[in-house]
């Protein structure tokens, strides 16, 4: 879809004024915008040009924009000192945007009772962090888990096949027992490029992610795992 279309479907499908670039926004009624781009230099070429062409005072810019954690805690600090700056990366897909009830990762300042309603707005449940960066290692470590249900249910999917029995059959099975997952559940329409980048992110930052291997010793990660979670209580 070429930008002028998408430009008119958004604006009727809001009912709310909509352009192409921010020249076309009256910036004298904006106090908040959401930056929802794909790159780190995506989100710093958006700064530059709010700050150039647009805003001059103050500002609140949430920016859902996944980064990778070092991005974040580099390029949203270097925002104008009128800015109120939040790393917020969501979750849950485009029927969590729908219906307002995406999980948001949040990293900044304590938000003001308006930036609390916008955040109600869009957001079934935020995760409160303090510093820039730690929302997107949240992020990252989430999706990467996502990823690992996706591929885990591929690769049984695939199995159910070769053994003979029908992939879409056993799809059905797997939703409603055990098996069960988001990404079982949303299989065939999950954005697998978002979630790889993503896993890319995170492999960048810590260097290496675990393998899944069934013929390791299973009990001693869950039994560990399980330990964590008694310790933190």
């Amino acid at each position: 879809m070429s930008p002028p279309a998408r430009v008119h479907e958004w604006a009727a499908a809001t009912n709310a004024p909509a352009g192409s670039d921010l020249a076309a926004v009256d910036w004298s009624a904006v106090d908040s915008v959401i930056v929802a781009v794909r790159t780190a230099d995506q989100v710093s070429a958006v700064f530059g040009s709010l700050q150039d062409h647009c805003v001059k005072g103050p500002l609140t810019a949430f920016v859902v924009t996944t980064l990778a954690a070092e991005d974040a805690r580099r390029i949203l600090p270097s925002a104008p000192d009128s800015w109120r700056v939040f790393e917020a990366p969501v979750s849950g897909g485009p029927r969590g945007a729908r219906d307002g009830t995406l999980t948001t990762f949040l990293s900044g300042p304590a938000p003001t009772d308006a930036e609390e309603r916008l955040l109600a707005d869009i957001s079934g449940r935020v995760f409160r962090m303090r510093n820039y960066g730690e929302a997107a290692t949240v992020k990252l470590l989430n999706n990467t888990l996502g990823t690992f249900n996706l591929l885990s249910t591929a690769h049984i999917l695939n199995l159910a096949a070769r053994i003979g029995i029908p992939a879409k059959e056993f799809l059905e099975v797997i939703r409603v027992s055990s098996g069960q997952s988001w990404m079982s559940d949303n299989f065939s329409e999950v954005q697998y490029d978002l979630l790889l980048k993503d896993v890319g992110l995170l492999r960048g930052e810590i260097g290496s992610l675990p393998a899944t291997d069934l013929s390791g010793d299973v009990e001693q990660e869950i039994l560990q795992a399980r330990g964590l979670l008694e310790s933190e209580a």
